[in-house]
C-alpha cells in the first residue's frame, strides 16, 4: 500500500460529512416514518410491511457484494469510488420518492408498487452508498483522522436526521394541506433534492489519497481474503444488532407517543432531542476513544445505553421530566457508536492487505453495507411482524395489549439487542496494540 497520513482538513471533513447527511435524508426517513407511511398513509397492513422489508432485503445478499467488488475495480481519473457520488444521485432521489407515492389503485396493486419501489431504492442505495463508506479508508491512513472522518460522517448523518425527524411531519402538513400522500411525497421529494446537492459537494471536497499494492485483482482471492477475515465477522454481526435496536426503536417511536402518550405532536421534540445528543456524543468519540481501546469503549457505552432504554419501560408517563433526561442521556451514549464501529471497519482495510496482500476496501464496506442493511431489515421487519403479533390496527384506539406490546418495542426489545451487540463485540481482535503492528508492516511494504 502506498500509505499517506496526511491530516485531513476541516473543509474536507466537512464534505465527507455531507454525504452521509445525503444518505440520511433517505435512510432516517425510512427508519422514523417508512413503518407509519406503509401503515397509517399508505394503507397496507402492518403484517405486509414486515414482510415487504425481509423479502426486498435477500437480494443485497448478492447485490452488495457485487457492487463492493465493482466499486475496487473502478478506475478513473476523479479515483475509485467519487465518481458514484456524481453520477448517482439522481437515480435514487427519483426512486425514493416513488417510495412516498401513493398511486391511486387497487390493495393488491398497492402491494406491488410497494415491492418494487423499495426493492429499486435499496438497490440504488448500494449502488451509491458502497462506494461513499469504501472512501474512508482511502482518504487517510492516519487512525486518529479516520476517527475525525467517520465522526464527520455520523455528525452529518444525525444532522441529516435531525431535520427528517423535526421536520417531516410539519412538511408533510404543510406541502399536503390535509393529504398526508401528496404531503409525504413531497416532503420525500424536498428531501431528494438536497441530497444531490450535498453528494456534488461530497464529490467535489474530498480526495483518494491511498493507494493499494499493485496486484492482479482476482474476485477469488478478494472473496478469501474477506472470508477468513475473523474481525470482519464479529463487526458483522455487531452491526446488525445495532441497527436492529435502532431500527425497532425508530420505527415504534411514532406509535408509542400517539397511542401510549398520547402525544402525537410532541414526538418531534423527543426525537430532536435525541438526535441532538447523537451529535454530540460523535463529536466527542475521537476525545473519548483517545488513548483508550475503542474494543472497550463501545462494549461500555452499549452496555450502560441498555439500561437507558430499558428504565423507560418501568417510567410512568406522568414522569415525562425524567423520560426525557433517559431519552437524551440514550441518544447521547449512542452517539459514539456507529463512528467507532465504521473506524473499525477501515482498520480492518489495513489488517486485510497487512495479512493477506490484497486492498479490498469496496468489498469490506459493501460487507459493512449489508450488514447495516441487514440490522435495518431485521429491526424493520421485526417491528412490522410484531406490531401484527400486538394485533395493531391503525388510526383507531388500541387495546392494552397492544399498548404493551409498543411500549415493550420502545424499551425492553431495543434493551436486549443492546446488549447482545456488546457482547459480540468482545470476539473483536484488533486492538489498538496490533494496528500499530499492522501499520508498521504497512509503511515497509
Amino acid at each position: 500500500m502506498t500509505s499517506d497520513f496526511a491530516k485531513v482538513g476541516i473543509k474536507e471533513k466537512i464534505g465527507y460529512g455531507m454525504g452521509d447527511a445525503a444518505f440520511n435524508f433517505v435512510w432516517m426517513t425510512f427508519i422514523y416514518f417508512g413503518t407509519y407511511f406503509y401503515t397509517d398513509v399508505f394503507g397496507i397492513s402492518a403484517l405486509t410491511v414486515g414482510s415487504l422489508f425481509l423479502i426486498t432485503r435477500l437480494w443485497d445478499t448478492i447485490n452488495d457484494p457485487i457492487m463492493g467488488m465493482l466499486a475496487d475495480r473502478t478506475e478513473t481519473r476523479w479515483g475509485k469510488f467519487r465518481p458514484y457520488m456524481l453520477f448517482g444521485a439522481l437515480p435514487l432521489g427519483i426512486v425514493a420518492t416513488l417510495c412516498f407515492t401513493t398511486p391511486d389503485i387497487s390493495d393488491q396493486n398497492k402491494v406491488i408498487y410497494a415491492y418494487v419501489t423499495y426493492f429499486l431504492v435499496g438497490m440504488v442505495y448500494t449502488i451509491l452508498n458502497i462506494p461513499y463508506s469504501s472512501m474512508l479508508p482511502v482518504m487517510t491512513s492516519d487512525r486518529d483522522e479516520r476517527n475525525g472522518l467517520s465522526s464527520a460522517r455520523l455528525i452529518g448523518a444525525y444532522c441529516a436526521g435531525l431535520i427528517v425527524q423535526f421536520a417531516t411531519l410539519d412538511l408533510v402538513g404543510w406541502f399536503g394541506e390535509g393529504d398526508d400522500r401528496l404531503g409525504f411525497q413531497m416532503t420525500m421529494g424536498l428531501y431528494s433534492v438536497i441530497f444531490a446537492i450535498l453528494l456534488y459537494f461530497t464529490f467535489s471536497w474530498t480526495k483518494e489519497r491511498v493507494k493499494p499494492i499493485k496486484k492482479k485483482h482476482s474476485i477469488k482471492n478478494d472473496a478469501l481474503a474477506l472470508l477468513s477475515n475473523i474481525p470482519f465477522y464479529v463487526l458483522f454481526f455487531v452491526g446488525i444488532f445495532t441497527l436492529s435496536w435502532v431500527s425497532i426503536r425508530g420505527a415504534s417511536i411514532m406509535y408509542y407517543f400517539k397511542y401510549y402518550l398520547n402525544m402525537e405532536d410532541q414526538a418531534k421534540w423527543f426525537m430532536a432531542g435525541f438526535t441532538i445528543c447523537n451529535i454530540a456524543g460523535a463529536a466527542l468519540t475521537q476525545w473519548i476513544c483517545k488513548g483508550r481501546d475503542k474494543k472497550m469503549v463501545y462494549i461500555a457505552l452499549m452496555l450502560l445505553n441498555s439500561v437507558t432504554i430499558a428504565v423507560v419501560y418501568w417510567i410512568s408517563p406522568d414522569s415525562m421530566i425524567l423520560f426525557g433526561a433517559l431519552h437524551l442521556a440514550n441518544g447521547l451514549l449512542a452517539g459514539p457508536i456507529t463512528v467507532i464501529v465504521f473506524s473499525m471497519y477501515a482498520d480492518i482495510a489495513d489488517y486485510t492487505e497487512a495479512a493477506k496482500g490484497r486492498r479490498v476496501d469496496g468489498l469490506i464496506f459493501s460487507g459493512a453495507s449489508f450488514s447495516q442493511k441487514m440490522g435495518w431489515t431485521v429491526g424493520g421487519a421485526s417491528g412490522g411482524f410484531l406490531l401484527a403479533f400486538f394485533n395493531y390496527e391503525p388510526n383507531v384506539a388500541q387495546p392494552e395489549e397492544t399498548i404493551q406490546g409498543i411500549r415493550m418495542m420502545f424499551t425492553l426489545i431495543p434493551a436486549a439487542l443492546s446488549i447482545v451487540a456488546a457482547l459480540a463485540m468482545m470476539a473483536y481482535q484488533l486492538s489498538d496494540a496490533k494496528m500499530d503492528e499492522v501499520q508498521q508492516k504497512l509503511k515497509t511494504a
